[in-house]
């Protein structure tokens, strides 16, 4: 596995990865998943990423034997669920029941101990935790190839007039509802929601006009089918992409596979 690493990062520094090819393939067969349930849009790449549900399953697992050792002494800790929904990030909000319900977060229950644990508990039960836990973490440094391959078709995607065309009907919606929409490549809110989440800084009162700015957002968003075509297009470049590199693909996913049976399986026998 370590071989195979270092070989992708020998390959990246002399630049015979992504970056040589000067023209773009697309494969449209290649599609995204919206998963309302867990909002999140799920990409061709994301089957070999550090992706936000690896992540959040792993955290997981660690919380789960975090909260058996402060049982072992009498206290409580809250382990966080990996089915909560995500906040939406790569197209802006696309999600209008999480958006009615959340806003553009959902706050999520503390993951840490009553503050009635006692420091040295916290610091015992870390030191035992991290012992355990040496199977199932992951490098995230490991996966910066496949963040390569997402740079490179999100750029070949976002340089296309179809990206741009999609856009424009969302910020076409968006002045419809009465919103500014902002046009930077990487903004996916309004003028108004910009400033509103500036000035709030996390103000519970002010979560129904977050709510309600989120909403418009989203409708736009499903009006225009936004998150899917644009998702679309860019799994449509990442295919081309895994093709191409499919063995070293491969060796990450079975490593990082691994790693989750094991968080899964903490889970499931520490509750």
């Amino acid at each position: 596995m370590r071989k195979a690493l270092s070989a992708v990062t020998v390959f990246c520094l002399l630049g015979a990865c992504v970056s040589c090819s000067n023209s773009a393939e697309r494969d449209t067969s290649r599609k995204a998943v919206l998963d309302y349930s867990k909002n999140y849009i799920h990409l061709p790449l994301d089957e070999y990423a550090f992706d936000e549900l690896t992540i959040r399953t792993v955290s997981t697992a660690w919380h789960t034997l975090m909260s058996e050792c402060y049982a072992h002494h009498g206290q409580s800790y809250a382990v966080p669920s990996i089915d909560t929904p995500q906040p939406g990030g790569l197209y802006g909000t696309w999600n209008v029941e999480y958006a009615k319900k959340y806003g553009y977060s959902h706050k999520e229950e503390s993951r840490g101990s009553d503050d009635s644990a006692a420091d040295d508990i916290n610091a015992q039960c870390q030191e035992e935790v991290k012992a355990a836990f040496s199977d199932v973490e992951l490098d995230e440094k490991e996966y910066r190839f496949v963040g390569e391959l997402n740079s490179q078709a999100y750029t070949y995607a976002s340089q296309t007039d179809e990206w741009k065309n999609i856009r424009s009907e969302w910020w076409t919606c968006l002045r419809e509802r009465g919103l500014t929409p902002r046009e930077g490549e990487s903004d996916w809110m309004s003028e108004e929601s910009a400033h509103f989440m500036a000035s709030s800084q996390g103000n519970e009162e002010a979560k129904p006009e977050e709510i309600r700015l989120a909403t418009i957002e989203a409708q736009c968003s499903e009006k225009v089918r936004l998150a899917q075509r644009l998702g679309d297009l860019e799994a449509s470049y990442q295919g081309p992409l895994i093709e191409k590199n499919q063995a070293l693909l491969n060796d990450l996913k079975a490593y990082r596979d691994a790693k989750i049976a094991k968080a899964r399986e903490i889970i499931a026998t520490h509750q």
